[in-house]
């Protein structure tokens, strides 16, 4: 009768090592994977939000100045710098930023154009043109998606004439000129 040889334990032994290194390899996949999608879960549970408003009024401010908001109301996730005005995505993702100001009236025929900008490029404007009898205030608010690192910041655009945007007024604690922003949803 021809049996078949018994396998050696050697032979055994390999096949045995090959399928458990097979198994490793696939459970060092399944965790590398695991770890990849905490780290997406996380980054989408950020929360990043602020809001700031001027403390005094700005005067004639001239073209091109960077609007500093030294008020903090909120900074969670401290992605805005109150020191020079700008806000620095900690994330990839939606954000929503809005601005609201408030400007005394003016004899003379006067303009004030502040332009939300991101990474310098123009994305929203708001004017305060021709006032002469009542305060105003305008606003507007703008969806961008921002790269981690992009920055987001208020520019003064074209002014002529004399100009104030409110500051803050202790009197009523009223924020008569404010600059907010928040995280939609991560990428």
């Amino acid at each position: 009768m021809n049996n078949p040889e018994p396998p050696s334990s050697e032979h055994t032994l390999a096949e045995q090592v090959q399928m458990l290194m097979e198994q490793v390899i696939h459970l060092q996949n399944d965790v590398t994977d695991l770890k990849n999608q905490i780290s997406v879960l996380n980054a989408k549970d950020l929360s990043i939000a602020f809001f700031t408003y001027l403390k005094n009024d700005l005067v004639n401010v001239t073209k091109g100045t960077t609007l500093s908001f030294s008020g903090i109301r909120t900074n969670i996730g401290n992605a805005y710098d109150p020191v020079h005005g700008i806000f620095v995505a900690p994330a990839s993702g939606s954000y929503n930023f809005a601005f609201s100001g408030s400007a005394q009236p003016a004899s003379q025929d006067h303009g004030l154009h502040i332009f939300l900008k991101k990474n310098g490029v123009s994305e929203m404007y708001v004017f305060f043109d021709h006032n002469s009898h009542e305060w105003i205030q305008h606003g507007g608010s703008v969806v961008l998606h921002l790269n981690k690192g992009d920055r987001v910041w208020l520019e003064v655009g074209d002014r002529w004439g004399s100009n104030i945007l409110g500051g803050s007024r202790a009197a009523d604690n009223a924020y008569h000129s404010h600059f907010s922003g928040f995280l939609v949803q991560a990428d």
